[in-house]
């Protein structure tokens, strides 16, 4: 006779184990743990994932430190910190107000395998990896300049370099990383991503990591410094290079200010390639198709994909560009595994941008033009019953995620991109540089969005992001009526002038930092009245003073708020912690809120982090 199983505790070990495998840790520590030694026993057999990013709201921050990172200090492989509003420090001092021992969180440090850290400051960061001894994947980004973080260019890969450990590293930095001969050689990484480097440095660093199998790195040079031409340049910097590499396959190059003759000593010492993207924010030699049949024929023969990007947006009014001379240079047979694609846009006031890839498009979000774009691609010089092309020109653009169109005023032309699949295309933005509302009517641009994307591709878009202030009269809310399930949206506080009521948008960013002043009641109107079912509201101030105003009104109107996030931007403004905090216990004690309400300060005082 089979036993009927009643209880949770009498599941075989495999399927608890596949059920644990949903469960956040959280789930796993308060809910389940010691409840029979069993369970705990399968709990901690689990590898766990700790996120202490800005995304878990204050209270539960308080509950990870008092109830789950003790228990789960032997088994946390994955750790992500942010500095954004001071956690990580508080993580790596010797701060008794955390509820987990200072000792604890070194050894979970100790433990970690994998080490997420956003928007460190220096002095988190390094001290961060003076414990991270096991540490195979180092991933850090810095959201810039705008939250006055740190040049980390100085003693950073020093430091790295010598974590024999390490296996991968992700450098997403605001400032390039400065290469100096101090640095060692390191055997144990394989793969580097690093967002700043000057060009003249890379193969020096390069020397150092004998062991890379995967590159993706952006290299600068300073525009103007010096001039550099073919007949002064020093190519010994390259010498010796493929030696030096014996495991390199896959490398994504994007360069600034960097001639081709430079890019081609470089990849010509790279022959064990088989996969290749390139960038690159100037034109030059680069848009001339047989430089690149001639590289990849005669120095990359185990090359299997490349795709191919040239963005440059500043092109000189004196400079004459042929985009038919120009596609017609990638119309050998060499370019019929990747097609290319290019797009040129010259308005009237000799504004010139020109785009240039191949296909599929490897961007994931994409900058182009409402209208007044000219499109070519090789795809109509290659014959049309090419099997392979036809096959994929459904997938040609299934890496895009966001489109960004800038709205002009001086569009040469009606003239809109041609008709692409998008089939993950989930978010649209526009920048303006209308300086009358009356420049477009807003009707029309709708129509001709609806002639660019297919009924289903409108109906996946989940966020709209507008910067800038002047838009046709009533476009925000005719674009929010003809995208039925957007979610997200972000713009100008000027713009908040609806008249539907949008039920399905959860998150909300207004920009305060405009010329144009509207009255705070008609905003408060507007977000009450139309986007009842805000959780996640984002407020970016110049005057510290608003903050008072917009909270008083959107704590009791906004009933499913769930996170406010305040930004001051203004220079020398800065929110008064301890004065807020007054204001706002006063504020709690007076309203009832919740005794899991909780704040957080940022950058220097000018970010707040309220979580309900």
């Amino acid at each position: 006779m089979t036993n009927t199983i009643s209880k949770f505790e009498e599941l075989p070990n495999e399927l608890i184990l596949d059920i644990f495998a949903y469960c956040r840790p959280r789930d796993l520590f308060i809910s389940l743990f010691n409840i029979k030694q069993r369970l705990n026993t399968l709990i901690f057999s689990q590898s766990i994932n700790i996120d202490l990013g800005n995304a878990l709201p204050k209270y539960l921050l308080d509950v990870y430190y008092k109830s789950v990172l003790y228990n789960a200090r032997e088994q946390i492989h994955c750790l992500r910190l942010s500095d954004t509003y001071g956690r990580l420090n508080r993580f790596i001092i010797n701060d008794t107000q955390l509820e987990i021992a200072f000792e604890i969180r070194k050894y979970i440090l100790s433990r970690v395998k994998y080490l997420i850290l956003w928007d460190p400051i220096l002095s988190s960061l390094y001290e961060s990896l003076n414990y991270v001894n096991n540490l195979e994947y180092l991933h850090v980004t810095s959201i810039g300049t705008a939250r006055h973080t740190p040049n980390y260019s100085q003693g950073l890969l020093k430091i790295l370099f010598q974590m024999t450990t390490l296996k991968k590293v992700y450098l997403a930095l605001h400032d390039s990383i400065m290469f100096n001969t101090e640095i060692g050689v390191n055997t144990s990484i394989v793969s580097f991503t690093l967002n700043g480097c000057y060009m003249h440095h890379l193969a020096p660093l390069l020397r150092r990591l004998p062991n890379i199998q995967k590159l993706n790195i952006m290299c600068y040079n300073r525009p103007n410094l010096f001039s550099i031409n073919q007949d002064n340049f020093d190519y010994s910097l390259y010498d010796g290079l493929r030696d030096c590499l014996p495991h390199l396959t896959n490398l994504i190059l994007h360069v600034t200010h960097t001639p081709f003759f430079e890019t081609k000593a470089l990849l010509q010492q790279l022959s064990k390639l088989t996969k290749l993207a390139f960038s690159s924010l100037l034109i030059e030699d680069y848009a001339y198709g047989p430089n690149w049949v001639q590289l990849v024929s005669n120095f990359l023969p185990k090359l299997q994909k490349f795709s191919l990007s040239i963005n440059e947006a500043q092109i000189s009014p004196r400079t004459q560009i042929d985009i038919s001379r120009m596609i017609q240079s990638f119309s050998s047979s060499f370019w019929l595994r990747w097609p290319v694609v290019i797009e040129y846009y010259v308005d009237a006031l000799s504004k010139k941008h020109l785009m240039l890839y191949t296909l599929p498009s490897q961007k994931d979000s994409t900058r182009t033009y409402l209208y007044g774009v000219q499109a070519e691609t090789t795809k109509e010089i290659f014959q049309d019953d090419d099997l392979t092309i036809k096959e994929g020109k459904n997938s040609d653009y299934k890496k895009v995620y966001e489109l960004h169109f800038t709205l002009q005023t001086n569009a040469p032309s009606n003239t809109l991109l041609p008709t692409r699949v998008y089939t993950n295309l989930k978010s649209l933005s526009f920048s303006s540089e209308l300086t009358n509302s009356e420049s477009y009517d807003a009707d029309n641009i709708l129509n001709d969005l609806q002639r660019m994307f297919s009924t289903s591709v409108l109906a996946n878009i989940k966020r709209i992001y507008l910067y800038n202030q002047i838009y046709p009269i009533n476009f925000l809310s005719k674009i929010l009526n003809l995208l039925p399930n957007v979610q997200s949206l972000r713009i100008d506080a000027s713009l908040l002038n609806l008249e539907t009521v949008l039920t399905r948008i959860t998150s909300l960013t207004i920009d305060f930092n405009s010329s144009t002043i509207k009255k705070p009641t008609d905003i408060l109107r507007q977000m009450s009245t139309y986007l009842p079912s805000i959780r996640y509201l984002y407020l970016e101030f110049k005057d510290a003073q608003d903050i008072y105003i917009y909270l008083i009104y959107g704590l009791r109107k906004l009933v499913h708020l769930l996170d406010i996030h305040i930004t001051i931007h203004e220079q020398n403004v800065r929110i008064d912690p301890d004065a807020f905090m007054s204001w706002f216990n006063d504020y709690k004690s007076l309203n009832g809120l919740n005794s899991k309400v909780q704040v957080e300060f940022g950058g220097e005082d000018n970010r707040l982090h309220i979580s309900l």
